[in-house]
This record gives C-alpha cells, sequence and structure tokens, in this order.
C-alpha cells in the first residue's frame, strides 16, 4: 500500500513539476521572438493534400446548344464537363488559323445554324487549353502557344470544332474525324436545365439575349471563416518553414521572398511573392499553382476573368460565379515586372470567408430578360462597343449577426472591362452622364 501510494505522490510531483514547465515556456519566453509555425499545435493541410484538379477551375462558364433558330443555354457544370472530356475523346485533323478583315466578316463566317459553343469571359491560351484537358489537336507549336480564343465551336453540319477569338476577329479550325456522334448524343441526352435565348444582330452577333424574364432560386449558406494554414500551405513553397510575427495589429507570415498579411478586422489576406519565368510565361498555370491546394477548402472554385496582367477566380453556385462588394469568394492574382530578368512579383488576394453549409430555401427571384436589361442600358447612354458580356451570377448578402449569407441571383455586365450589377452599371451610366452634362 505505502508504495502505492509513493508511486501516485511521484506521479503527482511529476505533473506538477511539467506543469510549472510548460507555462515557464508559454508566459516567460520572449514576445518579441519569431516563432516556426510547425510548432503550432495543428493539422498540417499538407499531410493530405487536397488538390483541385485544372480541368474543373479551368472550366467554361456556359455551354449554348443551337439548332438553326432554336438555341438555348445552360450553367450545368456536369453538361460543360461532359462536353469537355467528349472533345478530349475526339480525333482531328490538322489545325488552320484564319484572320477577317472586319467584324462583320468575322461575325457573318462564325455565325452557327447548327452546334454547340461553349464561351469563356477571358481569353483562354491555347496550350494551357489543351495540357488542362488533355486534347490532341494537331497544329505548329507556334500557332499553339500564340493563339487564344474565348468561344469554342462544333459544327454539326460542317463536322468542325473552331476557336474563336473576336477581339483579334481569328478563327482556329479543325475537321473532326472521330467523336461527332459522342457530341451529338451527349447534347440529346442531359438532364440539364434551359434557358431559351435568341440572337440579336443589331445589339450583338457574338452575344444571345434571354427575351422571357428567368425565374432563379435563392441560396442561403452559413458562412465560414477558413484558417489561415489553408492558404498558407497553399501559397507557400515550403510551408512547414514558414515564420510568424504578430507584433502588429495584422498576421504576418513570412518564407524567404514570400510573405502574407493577413488583415484580421477585415478578413483579408495578401500575399506577395517572386515567380521565375525563364520558360514562356503562362498567367494561367502560373497562378493555378497557387491556388491549386485549396482544393475544396474554398468551395467550387473556377475561372471567372483575366486582363492583362492580372487574373480572377470566383466560387461558383450551381454553375453561376459569386459577386461580393468586399470580395469574398473571390482571390485575385496579380504579375507585375520586378526589374529582374526572368522573374515577376506575383501578389495574390483573397478573404477567409466562405461559404459552408447550405441552408433549404424555396425562395426564388425573378430576373428581367438580359435583352431587357441591355436596352435599359443603352437608353441610359451604354456604348455598344464597351458592353463586353452579361452574365447571371448570385450577390454575397450578409444577414447581420447570424452568421448567415443569401445569394441572390442578378444580372452582372462587364464594361469597359469592370464587372457590375445591373444597379450598379446603371448608377455608374446617370453619373457620368451628369458629369458630362455638368
Amino acid at each position: 500500500m505505502k508504495i502505492t501510494e509513493r508511486m501516485v505522490r511521484f506521479g503527482l510531483c511529476t505533473m506538477i513539476a511539467l506543469s510549472f514547465y510548460l507555462s515557464y515556456l508559454i508566459w516567460w519566453s520572449p514576445a518579441t521572438k519569431d516563432t516556426t509555425l510547425v510548432n503550432e499545435v495543428e493539422t498540417d493541410a499538407r499531410t493530405e493534400l487536397n488538390v483541385k484538379d485544372a480541368s474543373e477551375v479551368f472550366l467554361p462558364l456556359r455551354l449554348t446548344r443551337i439548332d438553326q433558330e432554336t438555341i438555348d443555354e445552360t450553367n450545368t457544370e456536369s453538361l460543360v464537363k461532359k462536353f469537355q472530356t467528349d472533345i478530349a475523346n475526339a480525333q482531328f485533323e490538322t489545325a488552320h488559323i484564319k484572320k477577317y478583315d472586319s467584324a462583320e466578316d468575322f461575325a457573318t463566317q462564325t455565325q452557327l445554324d447548327e452546334g454547340v459553343e461553349l464561351a469563356y469571359a477571358a481569353a483562354m491560351p491555347m496550350s494551357s487549353y489543351l495540357d488542362t484537358f488533355h486534347i490532341t489537336l494537331p497544329m505548329s507549336e507556334e500557332m499553339e502557344q500564340e493563339t487564344e480564343f474565348l468561344r469554342i465551336q462544333i459544327d454539326f453540319k460542317k463536322e468542325k470544332i473552331r476557336f474563336l477569338n473576336r477581339n483579334k476577329l481569328t478563327v482556329l479550325e479543325a475537321k473532326v474525324l472521330s467523336g461527332m456522334n459522342e457530341f451529338k448524343h451527349t447534347i440529346k441526352n442531359n438532364a440539364a436545365e434551359w434557358v431559351a435565348v435568341f440572337r440579336d444582330p443589331g445589339y450583338s452577333s457574338y452575344q444571345y439575349y434571354t427575351v422571357e424574364p428567368v425565374k432563379l432560386k435563392m441560396y442561403s449558406y452559413i458562412s465560414s471563416t477558413r484558417p489561415y494554414t489553408v492558404f498558407r500551405d497553399s501559397f507557400f513553397t515550403n510551408p512547414k518553414n514558414v515564420r510568424s510575427n504578430d507584433g502588429t495589429a495584422n498576421l504576418n507570415f513570412y518564407d524567404g521572398t514570400e510573405s502574407m498579411t493577413i488583415q484580421q478586422e477585415q478578413q483579408q489576406i495578401d500575399f506577395r511573392s517572386v515567380v521565375r519565368t525563364d520558360h514562356q510565361f503562362d498567367i494561367y498555370t502560373t497562378s493555378y499553382n497557387y491556388i491549386r491546394g485549396l482544393g475544396t477548402n474554398y468551395g467550387s472554385l473556377r475561372l471567372f476573368d483575366q486582363s492583362k496582367n492580372i487574373i480572377d477566380y470566383r466560387i461558383f453556385v450551381e454553375g453561376f460565379p459569386v459577386f461580393s462588394d468586399r470580395a469574398e469568394g473571390k482571390i485575385t492574382v496579380r504579375f507585375s515586372e520586378n526589374g529582374q530578368v526572368n522573374q515577376k512579383n506575383i501578389e495574390i488576394k483573397a478573404n477567409l470567408n466562405t461559404i459552408q453549409v447550405p441552408i433549404p430555401s424555396e425562395r426564388e427571384i425573378t430576373l428581367p430578360s438580359s435583352y431587357e436589361v441591355v436596352q435599359n442600358l443603352y437608353l441610359h447612354g451604354a456604348e455598344y462597343e464597351k458592353l463586353n458580356m452579361i452574365v447571371i451570377g448570385y450577390g454575397w448578402k450578409n444577414i447581420q449577426d447570424t452568421g448567415v449569407i443569401d445569394l441572390e441571383p442578378n444580372w452582372y455586365i462587364q464594361y469597359e472591362n469592370t464587372w457590375y450589377s445591373y444597379e450598379q452599371l446603371l448608377a455608374y451610366l446617370e453619373e457620368s452622364e451628369e458629369t458630362n452634362g455638368f
């Protein structure tokens, strides 16, 4: 019995001593000394890296099926993915490229009577597209490296595939040797949700418009603040070597030329580094290599837009992009010159907040037709050549003090290479008219 009591006392003394020692480490180690994050008690996301495949990130925005004057559009991701798989499985003759002298000739020669179109909001490099979707399309190396496109056509009548760039008035075209039957089967046998659209060359020969109001569901989600480790492990080259310094109101992380600042009050992330550009620089591939490690931790993240040295990725819900005034659900990657040969600066801006758990809802909102929207914009002074694209998106609305967000459908318009909601663009046009009138 005495031996047992002594063992118990010894054990208690040992635990007390250990407690004092750990307290010393926590409270008396210098506050100004940097700490290595690898020593923190946390789950390292890299132990089971959840990588998002490039074929999911770089999907086209939407798909259009055309049968003479009967035209329908869908944002159903499963169908867009299936069509991309069909293209990858098809075989083609050697491609050739043609440049047209005028927008009128380009529109006439690319009007599709029967087939399918897949559209991007940003010009996609051919080399990135072929690599991403594992497509074999014979062409010269120079053509592959220099070609960019905004739209893909599968012409059922002429049995051809085309890659269109309306900005440069170019069309890359190839004969489909095999796979045409699968294209037609896919477009006839699917469970996609379609919306009837039509062409009006008086406004645009490149944009399709809905003529009837569009009824769409509202969605509600419980919002979630993602831990900074999710972004640290995706952005930094060696996340286990990253050190921190929390001597300011912000959280700061660094390792060599890489640094990340988190503004805790605004929930904003700013990552900066330097990338090597020894080979031909590709903004798509380079930016993807940074965000791929986010996996599904940041929702259904997809390419949305790209202009010059900036590329934007957004969360998508049911195939539609999400917009927010505070950049929730959006990751922007910017590249700039730094004066060194074969190097560029990279800056990534993101928000810690994302959508997590859906809340069942039967609410619906009816949007006016896109044709009515465009007509109204022109009446308020919008210029035809500045209106690039109109899409349905979901606006992020925080419900105060609830941790819940509503996603409300709306029309979003790319005007002068900037995205506005319908109401924002109307306000901008009215303000511009007042300024010019004054």
